[in-house]
């Protein structure tokens, strides 16, 4: 039996994702009459290599590589821009020097964590984490500023972890599962008043040790393109560049594109 076939139509980020890896004929049917329709300003789809030539012939492009996303084999991801202005990136410059700054980055990162405690979200902790959220983000590309989405959330695929001072929530991530025994750093956030002691670090770590006792072995994480801090944070984890996502979902003034970071967690 192979592997599943799931398909996610994002209103908000006006984008049609499919996660296709075996792409049978009757799949490859389904993506001509989306792309006859042209239901979303993008049309992304997650395949395996093989299968590759068949969305080129259709007229998509790679734009990135996710090495370990299903069960362990390489999604190549392939985009179809089907409103022209969504395919030029506003910041392919700013692109390029927040990657060679992050690439040449030598520095061993300090764990400044004294009194700061990493832990699973406690339902009690909703109303701190959505107002952290508010503050941090002006839009996001998921409702992650309403209680009852990310509860509905915990439930469902997703792993929130906290970093609290004193009680006080002060940073958030969450790690979300594919379903193909793979997961997506995702949903972080630290109060501005406590930037510059690593939390994010700590947080990921904490993720990513959840993620091996639950036996998935390969995460990675999409990160905003023009932000030297994300980008520095997964690359000093050991994540691997792998590629970027042109106006890829909406954060702060409008769509963005969004690095590809990927790591094994286990061998």
């Amino acid at each position: 039996m192979g592997l599943k076939a799931l398909w996610d139509v994002d209103l908000w980020n006006d984008r049609l994702v499919a996660y296709l890896p075996d792409l049978s004929a009757q799949e490859q049917e389904k993506v001509k009459e989306k792309i006859k329709n042209a239901p979303a300003g993008k049309f992304t789809v997650y395949t395996l290599e093989n299968h590759q030539d068949t969305l080129l012939d259709l007229g998509f492009q790679h734009e990135a590589d996710l090495p370990g996303f299903f069960e362990g084999k390489t999604a190549k991801i392939f985009s179809l821009f089907l409103k022209e202005e969504r395919n030029k990136s506003a910041s392919a410059t700013k692109n390029k020097d927040v990657l060679n700054i992050v690439k040449n980055d030598k520095a061993v990162p300090s764990q400044s964590w004294k009194g700061i405690l990493f832990s699973h979200l406690e339902e009690s902790d909703l109303d701190q984490l959505t107002s952290l959220y508010k503050r941090v983000f002006d839009v996001y590309p998921t409702n992650i500023f309403d209680q009852n989405y990310i509860k509905a959330s915990m439930n469902n695929n997703y792993t929130f972890v906290t970093a609290k001072d004193q009680g006080k929530v002060i940073g958030a991530a969450s790690a979300m599962k594919t379903g193909y025994q793979s997961a997506e750093i995702t949903d972080c956030a630290v109060d501005p008043d406590y930037r510059g002691r690593n939390i994010l670090h700590g947080l990921i770590l904490e993720l990513e040790t959840r993620l091996v006792k639950e036996r998935i072995f390969n995460a990675f994480s999409i990160t905003r393109a023009v932000s030297v801090g994300m980008n520095m944070t997964v690359k000093r984890l050991d994540y691997t560049y792998k590629g970027t996502l042109v106006n890829n979902c909406k954060i702060s003034s409008g769509y963005e594109d969004m690095n590809i970071w990927v790591k094994k967690l286990k061998n």
